[in-house]
């Protein structure tokens, strides 16, 4: 019965790691994204024509006459991040993070490549000759729309998101501990003003953005104001590790919607708490202050881009305006840091079914870089902490799986003289087990016990990005051929998949072998099965699992020889 449950339990743990591993698009690595292109600016869009049959809107009166003048740029610099702005728009150009970097610096030597087995030989370049750029989180496409674009859709008016404004200053430097404001201006030709004031803070991803319409027509306007951020993810690899797509909080629910995968336009109604672009360790998000009546829409055309709309209804009068207040955030998604917002964008970060685990093992293993500074060191100790908590659960299924391999002789006659009566071989056999005090579940449990663990480390390693582009032995040594540089990334070399193969091999030789011979060439087939699963695992987990191995092996060697 034994033999059965741990075959079932293992069988079952493929299944779930198949399920996760076949789940990615097998595509070729995304290549680095290029900041955008710097276009010239067109002047602001003149108003459609009125319908035939409809009465003409009042004229609002003539701009005074002005030069013909080109947006400029306008630049706001942190100690965390370089933002720039578009007067075109007063929309969102580029938002470069400082402390990432798009790619690391390697160079590609040779590459092997046959299906999911991808082998690679890279080696370190100097980063100012490699061109590895600063993280941009602005996607869109050449002459596309911009982040952070402004628009006013009313039934009489429509006022585009490309009008011509002018900004309070012409670029924006601030140093640690400081705030500034940067203010954008813009009159449509209608007499409708829109003013953008943006807030930094130099030690946030956050800012705030303050929006103002004011109403210097002649009519009454109705209609909605678009604030919209958008995302070009054409030809992106989607992987299980690289979420793309739209993620949201609505009435306290999250949303998602996986980049390809929207076929019309979607809308949501209810509390938007936040929304935004993910792209699994960053993320764009817009949180509307005290706008209960937002209206959120989510249209991906095909090709792209993904654009989300958070659409807020107002009615003015002539001589009215209307006040909105947003929180912004472009950075990665650090969860200690998202959570100190208390803005709800820590449920960003989402590590699956044992969240509860997995944020405890995610700060026990910043704990452990903190003072070891390398967060390879800081797996090793999280996994011996771990081995250490299951020390007594580990023992005992040791000693029930030895004591079981004792009665196989005695379980193999009964299966043999009971063949074909079920109902009596297994109460023979439940009998046995009483007798000589055996519980044949006493294996599998511990197991079982751990397989959360595990789950939630799979999902940490993979996921958070602390480990993205840290590294635990970056290079062979002696070498400058990479190897483990990138605990987020696969290992490139697959020393360590093949290593941890090896000792499930062993631990598969020191495991009590079942009494069928043909379950037992079973069992022997798992460490391949593994090997060629973790292949293209995240190296952090691939290390997890190669030492967690190893402790097992030298546990299971003390048990075998002195305590049973």
């Amino acid at each position: 019965m034994e033999n059965r449950a741990l075959i079932a339990l293992a069988l079952s743990f493929v299944i779930f790691i198949a399920f996760m591993y076949f789940g990615q698009k097998m595509q070729p690595p995304p290549a680095p994204q290029k900041p955008a292109p710097q276009a010239e600016v067109k002047p602001a869009t003149p108003p459609p024509a009125p319908a035939p049959g409809t009465a003409p809107a009042a004229k609002p009166a003539p701009p005074p006459s002005q030069p013909a003048r080109l947006a400029k740029d306008v630049t706001v610099d942190t100690p965390l991040y370089k933002a720039v702005f578009s007067e075109q728009g007063g929309a969102l150009k580029s938002f470069q993070l400082k402390k990432y970097r798009e790619s690391m610096p390697f160079a590609l030597l040779s590459r092997f490549h046959l299906g999911p087995v991808d082998f690679e030989i890279q080696r370190y370049q100097d980063p100012a000759k490699m061109g590895a750029a600063l993280k941009e989180l602005v996607r869109v496409k050449k002459d596309g729309e911009l982040p952070l674009t402004l628009r006013w859709e009313g039934q009489n008016l429509k006022v585009p998101g490309d009008i011509l404004y002018q900004t309070s200053q012409p670029s924006l430097s601030l140093k640690p501990g400081q705030q500034a404001s940067l203010k954008f201006t813009g009159v449509s030709p209608e007499g409708l003003v829109f003013v953008k004031t943006f807030t930094f803070k130099s030690d946030s991803y956050a800012f705030d953005l303050g929006v103002k319409v004011e109403n210097r027509s002649k009519q009454a306007l109705e209609g909605q104001l678009d604030l919209s951020l958008v995302a070009n993810y054409a030809g992106e690899d989607s992987s299980r590790f690289n979420f793309l797509g739209f993620h949201a909080s609505i009435n306290h629910k999250i949303d998602q919607i996986k980049t390809d995968s929207l076929k019309e336009l979607k809308t949501f109604a209810g509390k938007v708490d936040w929304a935004g672009l993910d792209e699994g360790f960053f993320m764009t998000a817009m949180v509307p202050l005290a706008a209960p009546k937002a209206i959120l829409t989510v249209k991906e055309p095909h090709g792209g881009p993904m654009d989300v709309v958070l659409r807020t209804p107002e009615t003015l009068a002539p001589g009215q305006d209307a006040a909105l207040s947003y929180t912004l955030y472009f950075g990665p998604k650090e969860l200690s840091d998202l959570k100190s917002l208390n803005l709800g964008l820590e449920r960003a970060v989402d590590f699956g079914w044992f969240q509860f685990l997995a944020v405890p093992l995610l700060y026990l293993l910043n704990f452990f870089d903190k003072y070891m500074h390398n967060y390879g060191w800081a797996i090793i100790i999280l996994t011996v902490l771990i081995r250490v908590l299951f020390f007594y659960p580990n023992h005992k299924s040791y000693k029930s799986m030895k004591e079981m391999q004792k009665l196989q002789p005695k379980v193999a006659k009964l299966r043999e003289k009971y063949k074909d009566d079920k109902e009596t071989m297994n109460k023979e056999l439940m009998a046995l087990y009483r007798t000589f005090k055996v519980n044949p579940l006493a294996g599998c449990l511990p197991m079982a016990i751990q397989l959360p663990f595990f789950i939630a480390l799979y999902n940490v390693l993979g996921y958070a990005i602390e480990l993205r582009h840290q590294p635990f032995i970056a290079t062979l040594p002696f070498t400058d051929i990479v190897w483990l540089a990138d605990l987020s990334a696969k290992d490139p070399l697959l020393i360590t998949p093949i290593i941890m193969g090896a000792t499930m091999f062993v631990q598969q030789k020191m495991t009590p072998s079942p009494g069928d011979p043909t379950q037992a060439k079973m069992m022997m087939f798992l460490p391949l099965i593994f090997t060629f699963l973790f292949l293209n695992f995240a190296s952090g987990l691939v290390l997890y699992w190669l030492v967690n191995n190893v402790l097992s092996i030298i546990q299971q060697y003390y048990t075998n020889k002195y305590l049973t």
